[in-house]
C-alpha cells in the first residue's frame, strides 16, 4: 500500500479562529517534511484561486456559509521548488491544478509543466515524482475571469453543456502539448450537440430559441491559436498525469493522449472503486491500483474517543460549509469511508480482505490536517499513524 499526504492549504475558521496565511504555509511545510521523514511517497497540494470570503459579496456565491479561505494555493508550481529546497527526494502533486480558466487556460498550464519537468529533470539536484492532477475548476467565479463563459444565445441556455464541452477542449489541448507535439487549433477534434443534448440542458420551454440553429451544432472552439510547439523539449518518465473528473467522456478522450491516470475521493463507495479499476483494467493491461490514488480522511489518537470526537467536529463543520451548494454524502456515510479510531482500528480497516473497501495495492493519499488548525497535533497524529498503523499492517 502506498502513503501519500494530501494538503489543502486551507485557512478555515474553526470555533472562531484560523492560522492565516503565513502560519498556514509553515505549517504545511514542516508537515510535508514530516512526510518525507515517515516515508510517505508523494505530497498532493490543492490548489485554489482568490478569494472565497471575498466572492460571498457576489449575487450568486459559491459557498456562502465557508467561513474562511478554502484555499490559499494559487501556483503550485512555484509552491513545488519551496517544497525542493527543504526536501530530499518527495514527489510532488496537484490536486488539483485547473486547466480551463484560473490558472490562465491549457496552452499557459502545459507550458508551466513542460517547464517544471525540464526544471525536475535537469536542475534539481535530486528528481522528483510528479503526479500533475488535471480538471477544470471547483467553482465558477474562479474560470469567468479568464473568458470561461457564454458566447452566444445557444451557450447562455446551455451553458453546462458546453462548460463541459471547453473541459474537453482544454483537455486536448494540454495533453497533446505536454506530449512535444506542433499543435494549432485547427488540428484539434471538433465537438457536435445535438438538439436532444442542448434540450435535455436547457429543457424543452427553450425549444423556441432554437428555431434557427442547424443540428448538429459544432461548437467553435474555445482557444484559437496557430502552431505551437513547447520549449524547452524534454522527455521524463517521471511525470504522470491524473484527471480529477467523474465524467466518463472526459476520461475517455484524456486516454486517447497518453496513459492517464484518475483520482477518487474519501467519499467514493467501495463497489464503485472496484468497478473503476475493473474498467480501466479492461482497457488497459498495464493497469496497476497506485494509479487510482484517493483521498482518505485521517482522525487517528491513542484515545479513540478523542479520535471521534476530532472527526465529528471537523465533519460538522464542513457539513455545515457545503450546505445548499453541493451534494454532500450523510455524516455516517463520511465517517465510513474515513479512518477514525486508534492504531488497532485503523489496521484493522485497512488490513487486506476487510469489508471497508481498501485494498494491500492502494495508493492513499492521508488528509490529516481537514479542518483542524493545531499544526503540532497534526504532525502526532501523523507520527502516530505511522508507527503504530502503517509499519505494522
Amino acid at each position: 500500500m502506498i502513503f501519500d499526504l494530501f494538503h489543502s492549504l486551507g485557512d478555515p475558521v474553526v470555533r472562531g479562529k484560523s492560522l492565516g496565511a503565513g502560519r498556514c504555509f509553515r505549517q504545511f511545510l514542516e508537515q510535508v517534511k514530516l512526510a518525507e521523514a515517515l516515508g510517505m511517497r508523494s505530497v498532493w497540494c490543492a490548489e485554489s484561486h482568490f478569494s472565497s470570503e471575498a466572492q460571498k459579496s457576489s449575487p450568486r456565491p459559491s459557498i456562502p456559509h465557508y467561513a474562511g479561505e478554502v484555499g490559499l494555493n494559487a501556483d503550485s508550481f512555484q509552491l513545488f521548488h519551496w517544497i525542493v529546497a527543504h526536501t530530499e527526494r518527495i514527489g510532488l502533486g496537484t490536486a488539483i491544478h485547473n486547466i480551463v480558466g484560473g490558472s490562465g487556460g491549457p496552452i499557459a498550464s502545459a507550458d508551466r509543466v513542460n517547464l517544471l519537468r525540464f526544471m525536475n529533470e535537469e536542475c534539481w539536484p535530486s528528481p522528483r515524482e510528479l503526479g500533475i492532477g488535471i480538471a477544470s475548476g471547483r467553482f465558477p467565479y474562479q474560470n469567468a475571469p479568464f473568458g470561461m463563459g457564454p458566447r452566444s444565445r445557444l451557450e447562455a441556455i446551455a451553458w453546462p453543456l458546453f462548460e463541459r464541452v471547453a473541459f474537453y477542449e482544454a483537455i486536448e489541448i494540454f495533453l497533446r502539448l505536454t506530449a512535444g507535439e506542433s499543435l494549432s487549433s485547427d488540428a484539434l477534434a471538433p465537438h457536435e450537440l445535438s438538439r436532444e443534448q442542448v434540450l435535455a440542458v436547457a429543457g424543452s420551454a427553450a425549444e423556441p430559441e432554437l428555431a434557427g440553429v442547424a443540428f448538429p451544432h459544432r461548437v467553435a472552439p474555445r482557444w484559437t491559436f496557430e502552431a505551437l510547439r513547447l520549449m524547452p523539449s524534454c522527455a521524463s518518465e517521471r511525470l504522470r498525469f491524473v484527471l480529477g473528473s467523474s465524467d466518463p467522456k472526459a476520461l475517455e478522450l484524456a486516454r486517447r493522449h497518453g496513459p492517464v491516470d484518475l483520482f477518487n475521493l474519501s467519499f467514493t463507495p467501495p463497489e464503485r472503486i472496484e468497478a473503476l479499476h475493473a474498467e480501466l483494467a479492461a482497457h488497459d493491461p498495464t493497469w496497476k491500483r497506485e494509479r487510482l490514488p484517493r483521498t482518505v480522511l485521517v482522525f487517528v489518537d491513542p484515545a479513540r474517543g478523542r479520535a471521534r470526537q476530532r472527526a465529528d467536529a471537523a465533519l460538522d463543520a464542513y457539513i455545515e460549509a457545503m450546505r445548499g451548494t453541493a451534494q454532500v454524502p450523510d455524516k455516517q456515510v463520511l465517517l465510513a469511508r474515513a479512518l477514525v479510531g486508534d492504531a488497532a482500528d485503523l489496521r484493522e480497516r485497512l488490513a487486506p480482505g476487510n469489508p471497508h473497501g481498501f485494498h494491500q495495492n492502494d495508493r492513499l493519499m492521508l488528509w490529516f490536517e481537514f479542518n483542524q488548525l493545531d499544526g503540532a497535533e497534526v504532525e502526532a497524529q501523523m507520527r502516530y499513524f505511522f508507527e503504530e498503523v502503517a509499519e505494522k499492517l
